[in-house]
């Protein structure tokens, strides 16, 4: 009469054993994660793929503020600080205040900088010219076009102690091989444009101030819209498989949205607990994101599936 009992508590001992464990195994790995200091209010990370290093823009201070301060970095791959202080604001002949996103298009590094965009050579970080953009608020994001352009993003914001002021120059502004600028859009309504991604004939937006992201046709046409569960966007970066991943810094996440198909898009996150997550870089040999925190002076190295 007791061997029945004795065999029941046996096996649910083995239970209690094993479910654990393998619910353990089927839960979806955090993607891992590294961060790197030492940086100086670091707004944007970029992968100079030719080069394999990455390239940390440092606002040193305000973002609006045209005081010279400001830096980019070389960091490797393993985290290790290259050249801390690669294009110098401080050097001579050099005007660098408050760099935000970076593109490379053409051997050349294009730089926003409150409302110029500066350009360097890619390979040595020589000057080589400064593109005033007449009438700009606040350039931020940059990204290249398949032609060899970049699209830079307007946020017209001025930033002061009550927090951020709309100014109305909000826009998305187009710069052609030889320097040429012109506004693909430019319309105070626009929430505050921020993260910009060009890839397949579609311009995308992320906005300071509304959580959603938008996708726009080469001459700048809506084509669709995609809301987020928070706001305050800044980085966005689309993948080769056309999945995008944006920072937003109400949640201090990264979002990842896929919007493939005819059906909603689905939207998940990434990765949280990410304060000030700013303009966003991809490393598509590793498949890497690389997550400048504003105020904390890091970088965030987060490897993902």
């Amino acid at each position: 009469m007791t061997t029945q009992p004795k065999r029941l508590a046996s096996v649910l001992a083995c239970l209690a054993a094993v479910l654990p464990a393998c619910a353990e195994s089927e839960a979806p790995a955090a993607p891992e994660l590294r961060r790197v200091g030492g940086f100086s209010t670091p707004e944007s990370v970029l992968h100079d793929e030719e080069r394999d290093v990455y390239l940390v823009s440092n606002i040193v201070g305000s973002p609006v503020e045209k005081d010279g301060r400001a830096f980019i970095s070389r960091v490797s791959p393993d985290g290790e600080i290259l050249d801390l202080t690669w294009i110098d604001g401080a050097s001579e002949g050099v005007t660098l205040s408050a760099p935000k996103g970076m593109a490379i298009a053409g051997g050349r590094l294009y730089v926003a900088d409150i409302d110029a965009i500066r350009v360097f050579d890619a390979s040595d970080g020589a000057l080589i010219e400064d593109i005033e953009v007449a009438g700009a608020g606040l350039l931020n994001d940059v990204a290249a076009m398949p032609d060899g352009s970049i699209v830079v993003s307007d946020t017209g914001v001025a930033i002061g102690e009550g927090g951020l002021t709309s100014i109305g120059t909000d826009a998305l502004v187009a710069v052609d091989p030889g320097g040429e600028v012109s506004r693909l859009i430019a319309d105070p309504a626009l929430p505050h444009p921020n993260g910009v991604a060009c890839a397949e004939g579609e311009i995308w937006v992320a906005y300071l101030g509304a959580a959603r992201v938008d996708a726009l046709d080469a001459s700048a046409q809506l084509r669709r819209e995609i809301s987020l569960p928070a706001g305050t966007l800044d980085g966005l970066v689309r993948l080769d498989d056309g999945r995008l991943l944006v920072s937003s810094w109400d949640a201090g996440a990264v979002f990842e949205i896929d919007p493939a198909g005819d059906a909603a898009p689905r939207v998940s996150t990434l990765a949280a607990d990410l304060p000030s997550p700013a303009d966003l870089g991809w490393d598509r040999a590793r498949n890497r994101l690389l997550v400048p925190l504003f105020n904390d002076g890091e970088i965030v190295l987060l490897d993902v599936e």
